[in-house]
């Protein structure tokens, strides 16, 4: 993770080979709702047969709620013949990443 002034970039990697195969990039803006609250829309870019935007997308989006700046998050997480239980395993992995970077804002 980088922090600069205006923005954080991530970048995930992991499994059997770190690469990139998603860039998310969430970029902050005042809710629909009317109510004042920060909402942010999210550009995904996903390389062919990848699926690493379903770890990206909710950090991106959650933090760039938090912290009301721009958050661009890239990875690649390569499990070989991965099963629904690996995916599931991941995407909680995700989620308990989520939960630990939105603690340190």
């Amino acid at each position: 993770m980088t922090k600069t002034q205006d923005g954080v970039n991530i970048y995930i990697g992991g499994g059997e080979k770190s690469h990139i195969g998603t860039i998310v990039v969430s970029q902050p803006r005042c809710s629909l709702k009317g109510d004042g609250s920060i909402s942010c829309t999210t550009s995904v870019y996903n390389l062919i047969g990848h699926k690493d935007d379903g770890i990206a997308i909710p950090l991106a989006e959650e933090l760039c709620k938090k912290i009301n700046q721009v958050v661009v998050v890239s990875g690649g997480v390569h499990v070989e013949n991965a099963a629904s239980k690996d995916i599931e395993k991941l995407i909680k992995n995700g989620e308990e990443l989520t939960a630990k970077l939105l603690k340190h804002f």
